[in-house]
């Protein structure tokens, strides 16, 4: 299999792509994270949160948004000699250690197994009308009351659900967020800037997950409604025993 700037061109040929930031690296391994709506997010956070926490000695955090703004879409093509089964493709937010924070695309590949074998991302560049749709964005932070450090891994998942209908809910939007910091750790929901409230129970969950391990998590969903949907929100997560 070829590496360096040929794994790179290769790459770039199968998505059709030319972005201005590249992250190439070995298959990392699988984690089913509980919760989400793909395990596939949780695969390429994984990926990107370790190839960046390797080049980046200021990387904070770097959080993928799952629905309603990932695509997963089966894919019969081959990087060198690896074939590729899923390309998955989204939007996500990188903050570094000095309060600086950059949104981008992505382009994350996986094999048959469900490893995460690239990451491909573009930093959208504002100043030339690159940006995300226009959104409504909860902003929130999570963290927990043990006095303890978090073994590195350990993925943030947020939800953002609609019980109006259903116990499971409806999943509004999601994040999944890898730290390179402690806690709070800070996370942003973003829906569609026409998504409407009227009629619907509106609820966020949170869990810290290790290798499909719920390690903490917010004990009851958190009801959101009228003010609270436009106010940060301060989630602390119980531990599980």
């Amino acid at each position: 299999m070829p590496s360096g700037p040929a794994m790179r061109c290769v790459f770039l040929r199968l998505i059709g792509l030319v972005l201005p930031a590249c992250i190439v690296a070995a298959p990392a391994p699988a984690q089913d994270a509980p919760g989400l709506s793909s395990p596939a997010i949780s695969r390429c956070a994984g990926r990107v949160g370790l190839d960046t926490r390797q080049s980046d000695a200021a990387f904070g955090i770097i959080a993928l948004d799952g629905r309603p703004w990932l695509r997963v879409e089966p894919t019969d093509a081959v990087v060198g000699s690896q074939p590729i089964a899923t390309t998955v493709t989204g939007t996500g937010l990188q903050r570094r250690r000095n309060g600086t924070s950059v949104p981008f695309r992505f382009t994350c590949v996986l094999d048959a197994q469900g490893q995460a074998l690239m990451v491909h991302i573009a930093h959208l560049m504002p100043r030339l009308g690159d940006t995300l749709p226009p959104s409504i964005v909860v902003d929130g932070a999570a963290t927990y009351r043990e006095k303890m450090a978090l073994p590195r891994g350990v993925e943030l998942q947020v939800q953002l659900l609609d019980v109006s209908k259903s116990a499971d809910g409806e999943v509004l939007a999601e994040q999944a967020v890898r730290s390179g910091w402690h806690v709070p750790i800070p996370f942003s929901l973003r829906l569609p800037r026409e998504t409407s409230f009227e009629g619907r129970r509106v609820v966020v969950t949170a869990r810290l997950v290790l290798a499909r391990r719920v390690l903490f998590q917010l004990r009851e969903p958190q009801l959101l409604a009228g003010a609270a949907l436009g106010k940060p929100l301060e989630l602390v997560l119980d531990k599980v025993e």
